[in-house]
């Protein structure tokens, strides 16, 4: 007798929300359109700042992202109109001692240039950084370093200077973040079995990419998972967990969302082979979650520090307060509880759709939800058996032949260099 769309869920609730969870991740990432677009911004922001009469003309030693793009963990966030950030570090050839406000005006001179400049409305100096805000949403993020020692490569500071403070209130800090990124890239694994289901779902996207070239001295931006065979599960986690996190603070005004750094460095402590990706996302939401409770119980602020540079604090600006810290660990108990209700069994179709929607967004779970129930609608029409794929997954025969369709989206109509204003937002 055939069973129902809400018995075969039940029956194979876990395999379910595995394929459910891939699908969401994949809507979550840039598509490789808007990916190339970063890469060339990238490349873009490099020969500006390096023009004929910068003020950082021949003083740029090296280029090179850090954070999310660096590791393939970029998302888009839907309530921000799609907007994502590119965050580089532009090691400069200063002498070490230049103030920080100094480093930071030099920088913002650079790239903002002479009015009328491509980048003269659309950029922002920060108490850190510099940034071009572009008109589709996207951001870049240019913080300056001075590297600290040759002997020990890309330990460098970056500088702390907010314009209305007094200059006994900036700071230089020390980072090194280049080594992070290689740190976690070590510690996350590929597995095969993983990152061919991956890379299957995400390849049904059309999408033609060219190659992008670079002058020397830069470090490139990573390839697209399209082009590269999938990801590690725990990286892919890592996505889906931010995700829920912009979810969560979508209308909390003016709070600081916690580090996506310090999530990071979580996830390369629990990465191990051959995990699924619900497996991924309940061994790094538990380990999120213990870490922020010890720091709690014990009355103390949590300190997470890149393991490559103890001086690196990557919780150094969040928490600011004690609720800081437990309006956060609150929402990794929910996310823990999601995760167990999700993988029961118990829950109705709607239920579940409802659970999904709160914890990523209406946008990429309605959507991912859908394909599931057309492919168990199909199944309960045909009378069709279903087997569990060696991914995680439920497929009838017939779908194990024939994929799922995956409406891929359109290039983006943009203006390339931000030329349309878009009013910085305060961070």
């Amino acid at each position: 007798m055939p069973q129902s769309p809400l018995d075969l869920l039940r029956a194979n609730a876990r395999e379910v929300a595995e394929e459910f969870f891939i699908l969401s991740a994949i809507r979550l990432e840039l598509p490789p359109s808007m990916h190339r677009l970063a890469i060339e911004r990238y490349i873009a922001i490099r020969k500006h700042i390096e023009r004929l009469g910068s003020p950082l003309m021949d003083r740029v030693r090296i280029f090179y992202p850090q954070g999310s793009m660096a590791i393939r963990a970029t998302i888009r966030t839907p309530w921000r109109d799609q907007g994502y950030d590119i965050d580089i570090v532009a090691e400069l050839i200063l002498p070490v001692g230049t103030s920080p406000s100094k480093v930071l005006d030099l920088l913002f001179e650079a790239i903002r240039g002479e009015k009328g400049s491509r980048y003269y409305d659309c950029t922002k100096r920060q108490t850190r950084c510099v940034t071009v805000y572009y008109a589709d949403g996207m951001h870049l993020d240019v913080s300056p370093s001075i590297m600290i020692s040759e002997q020990d490569e890309r330990l460098s500071t970056i500088f702390h200077a907010k314009p209305e403070e007094p200059p006994s209130a900036h700071y230089p800090v020390i980072i090194n973040s280049y080594a992070f990124v290689e740190h976690v890239r070590a510690r996350t694994p590929i597995d095969l079995t993983f990152e061919r289901r991956y890379a299957r779902e995400v390849k049904r996207y059309k999408f033609m990419i060219t190659d992008v070239k670079a002058d020397a001295d830069v470090v490139e931006v990573p390839g697209h998972s399209s082009e590269e065979g999938g990801k590690s599960a725990i990286i892919v986690a890592l996505q889906l967990l931010k995700a829920y996190r912009d979810e969560r603070y979508r209308k909390r005004s003016g709070r600081r969302l916690p580090p996506s750094v310090m999530l990071t460095k979580f996830a390369a402590d629990v990465a191990v082979p051959g995990l699924s990706l619900v497996q991924a996302l309940e061994v790094l939401s538990a380990h999120s979650l213990a870490e922020l409770t010890a720091a709690d119980r014990a009355g103390k602020l949590i300190d997470v520090r890149n393991p490559t540079c103890k001086a690196d604090r990557f919780t150094d600006r969040w928490p600011e307060t004690a609720p800081d810290q437990r309006l956060f660990i609150a929402d990794l108990g929910d996310f823990r509880r999601y995760l167990a209700e999700l993988t029961s069994g118990r829950l109705s179709m709607s239920e579940v759709q409802k659970l999904l929607g709160d914890m990523f967004g209406v946008g990429p779970a309605q959507s991912a939800i859908k394909d599931l129930a057309e492919q168990h609608g199909s199944v309960v029409r045909s009378g069709q058996r279903t087997h569990a794929t060696p991914f995680g997954g439920v497929r009838t025969a017939a779908a194990a032949i024939a994929s799922p369709k995956i409406v891929s989206a359109r290039t983006p109509n943009h203006t390339f260099y931000g030329s349309i204003w878009q009013k910085p937002q305060k961070r």
